[in-house]
């Protein structure tokens, strides 16, 4: 990881902190440092949802709530 340290006077804040603005107008050390982000495995699915109604359904004919 590459980093990068420099000493300047700070003229205002480009992040928005309440920390930040004691130090306006005064000599501060600024130190960047490339951070690695690991990125979410991509889930693979084994199966679709499923439920159990128990026969609840058997004789209602569901087209007739389905949207044309």
């Amino acid at each position: 990881m590459n980093r990068i340290t420099f000493t300047t006077k700070l003229s205002g804040c480009v992040i928005e902190s309440e920390k930040l603005r004691y130090f306006i107008g005064k000599e501060v050390e600024v130190s960047i440092r490339e951070s690695e982000i690991k990125k979410k495995k991509k889930r693979t699915w084994k199966s679709f949802g499923k439920a159990d109604l128990g026969g609840k359904l058997d004789d209602v004919n569901i087209r007739e709530y389905s949207y044309e």
